[in-house]
């Protein structure tokens, strides 16, 4: 405890990062978090955190008009810092702070129209023909648009119809795909060849460098105003892919490998997402629809 606190926590991402293997990703969310606390907490860096200088961070968040979701990312993250003070004896006790309780709102997912839209499109240049296959991959598999722009050709088993994929925590896991989307693939691969573009990533430049999130979000924006969609995000795929495979008699437990939650409870959202399949279920097993 003689160290100032800022000194604790850059040693507390360095183990994250070379124990732990958490993603930048997740280290800069800890930055985040951690800059906001010294900016709201008054002297934070003179002593370690507590539940009231916890709870102090969290109204002034809610005070500067900071939505809850982004605020239980932050209390997320400081738990996890003033759990690893704990563990290695800086802190005589654990300090954790619930998250709030935050509205949940039901997901919005496509259409059958703007399915049918989005598969029957035939593009005409090499630069649709990429964001067109991401937008299929992702309704065929699921995955996340990171884990799809990481893919590499030798991750895609067109033999056995098996994507592997590196998700959140570096987790590896192996995810089903459909003929169809094996044919789309053969078809994207002779326009590379084709196009001469050499690349160990599956979504690739003209240079052969990955394909960027901010540049394929805004290639999809272009997909979904020549289709005349309203714009979404690559999530929204991901939500479209995860309720169609509910809906056709998928078991949530086998969609949570899939999607690679690590707790079943996230995917379990996915059966309360649509009113009509509530509805629907209802009439089946309703005893006044049976037997009035």
């Amino acid at each position: 405890m003689n160290h100032p606190l800022a000194a604790l926590f850059d040693q507390f991402l360095k183990e994250r990062r070379f124990l732990k293997n958490v993603t930048d990703a997740t280290l800069v969310w800890y930055r985040v978090a951690f800059k906001n606390y010294q900016a709201l907490v008054p002297a934070a860096d003179a002593t370690l955190p507590t539940k009231a200088t916890l709870q102090h961070f969290v109204i002034a968040l809610r005070e500067r008009g900071i939505t809850p979701v982004t605020r239980n990312t932050y209390v997320g993250a400081m738990n996890a810092f003033c759990a690893w003070l704990y563990q290695e004896g800086h802190a005589r006790e654990r300090v954790k702070l619930a998250k709030l309780r935050v509205e949940r709102r039901l997901l919005t997912l496509l259409d059958d129209a703007q399915i049918r839209a989005l598969i029957t499109f035939k593009p005409k240049t090499f630069r649709q023909s990429r964001v067109h296959l991401g937008a299929l991959l992702i309704l065929d598999s699921g995955l996340r648009v990171s884990e799809m722009l990481h893919l590499r050709n030798g991750d895609v088993d067109c033999d056995n119809l098996i994507l592997k994929v590196f998700g959140k925590g570096q987790k590896e896991r192996l995810v089903p795909f459909s003929p169809e989307l094996r044919r789309r693939l053969y078809r994207y691969h002779q326009l590379r060849a084709k196009k001469g573009i050499k690349s160990e990533f599956l979504f690739a430049g003209f240079e052969g460098s990955r394909w960027e999130k901010r540049n394929s979000t805004t290639s999809l924006y272009l997909l979904q105003d020549k289709l005349g969609l309203p714009r979404f995000g690559w999530h929204r795929l991901r939500h479209t892919f995860a309720t169609n495979y509910l809906r056709h008699g998928g078991d949530v437990v086998r969609l949570s490998m899939v999607l690679g939650h690590t707790q079943i409870t996230t995917t379990q959202r996915y059966l309360h997402l649509v009113p009509d399949d509530l509805s629907t279920q209802h009439q089946r097993v309703s005893i006044l629809g049976r037997l009035g």
